[in-house]
């Protein structure tokens, strides 16, 4: 097997990799200074836990009406293509925020985010079957580890400095930098070579079928039962996973700010942060779980094992007691469930044929958010009724229950991990 590559020898070696990196180092950034400040202009509409439900679900439940068509698109055509016209899209979307400060309503924003959901959803798909296509097996995990801890150290700088941005210069500012940062992703994604992204062409004398299309990826997902259980674990993760980030508005203005306080954005800023510190030290351990996970038992029960374990960190941080003991239980819980997740992407990456990882990546991450955002519009609602602390609790022990489920069905030799997702396959257990 081709020895894995580091850091620096990726980035130097491979440029169309390197500009996909460094626009999205740029535009990442961005997104995270207009999420806070978008939060924080709703919670000034409105205090309702509702009002902020419905953004948050603009955010995810757009994906599912569009991804099946995103992931034809990418399956199919010019993806480099597809990555510049959805940043420039999104560059003019981001200004849209800036109708708020003329007396746009809270359905414009709410609008607004979602037709944002719906561009980020044909660039990821994009860049997500674009990056197998750039690099090497040998570069495979440490370019996915590369792609999501830029994404979590940007979380980890954008809450922080979109917090401080919203208090100092206002919610305007922030939409500005956003505009700007897919502008500049823009322009790197122009310098990758046509042919490094272009898609498979389909296959002589065939018509592209949309529903065919949609059914083939389909039809994969089905009957490859790793790909499918991979998909049912963060199916399952995201009943309990896909209320943190309602729950941590809630926490960060109602229970850890003073009543009539001002310090809500601040507060958020500091969950976002801790939890973006997490995923980032988590990503850059997974790169050396890597290389320990050689055999397919021990990967199998290091996804079982973590899944559950991020789960339970994340309902101990429901009985935390104050705001800093809450941001760090909340580290750790992520930065297990970023472990975790950084293995099990590159695994799927490697056993996904190039035709259809556009498909199948925009299935699972469909798939995925819609069930996030019939979990929000629940805990909205239960919100209503019980406190935040509890629904933390509940969140992370839903969010825990797909460990068990995986451990089960290894224990009862209904599930395995097959030996070309692993990078150095050896026989047997150990």
């Amino acid at each position: 097997m081709e020895k894995s590559s580091g850091y620096r020898e990726l980035l130097r070696d491979n440029r169309p990799f390197r500009c996909l990196w460094s626009g999205q180092v740029v535009s990442e950034l961005g997104t995270w200074f207009s999420f806070i400040a978008e939060l924080g202009l709703v919670a000034r509409l409105s205090e309702s836990p509702l009002a902020t439900t419905s953004l948050l679900v603009s955010r995810f439940l757009p994906v599912l009406l569009i991804a099946p068509l995103a992931g034809v698109v990418v399956d199919r055509y010019d993806r480099r293509r597809v990555m510049i016209v959805t940043d420039l899209l999104r560059a003019l979307l981001a200004l849209g925020f800036l109708t708020a400060s003329i007396g746009a309503p809270l359905w414009v924003i709410v609008t607004l985010s979602g037709l944002m959901t719906v561009t980020s959803t044909f660039f990821d798909a994009a860049k997500n079957a674009s990056v197998a296509a750039m690099v090497t097996p040998g570069e495979m995990l440490t370019a996915n580890i590369l792609i999501f801890s830029t994404r979590f150290l940007q979380l980890t700088l954008g809450a922080a400095l979109g917090g401080l941005t919203a208090a100092h210069l206002g919610y305007e500012a922030a939409f500005v930098i956003n505009s700007l940062s897919f502008v500049v992703s823009a322009l790197f994604i122009l310098k990758i070579p046509v042919t490094v992204t272009r898609a498979a062409e389909p296959l002589a004398g065939e018509a592209s079928n949309f529903l065919g299309d949609v059914r083939e990826g389909l039809a994969y997902i089905v009957t490859t039962p790793f790909v499918r259980a991979i998909i049912l674990v963060n199916i399952t993760w995201a009943i309990g996973g896909g209320m943190a980030n309602l729950l941590f508005d809630r926490l960060a203005r109602y229970v850890f700010a003073a009543p009539g306080g001002r310090e809500g954005d601040a507060n958020l800023a500091l969950i976002f942060t801790s939890s973006g510190a997490g995923l980032l030290l988590g990503m850059l351990l997974a790169r050396r779980v890597g290389g320990w996970i050689d055999n397919r038992c021990r990967a199998g029960r290091f996804i079982g094992w973590t899944l559950l374990l991020q789960g339970l960190c994340f309902a101990a941080a429901g009985v935390m007691p104050g705001l800093v003991p809450f941001a760090g239980t909340i580290l750790v819980s992520r930065a297990i469930l970023a472990i975790e997740f950084g293995v099990q992407e590159t695994m799927m990456m490697r056993v996904l044929p190039d035709k259809l990882r556009g498909r199948v990546f925009t299935t699972d991450r469909a798939l995925e958010l819609t069930t996030m955002s019939i979990s929000m519009l629940v805990a909205g609602s239960i919100l209503t009724r019980i406190g935040a602390r509890e629904m933390v609790v509940v969140s992370g022990l839903l969010a825990a229950s797909p460990g068990v489920i995986w451990l089960l069905a290894m224990w009862r030799g209904r599930l395995e991990v097959p030996q070309e997702a692993l990078s150095r396959p050896l026989p047997r257990c150990e």
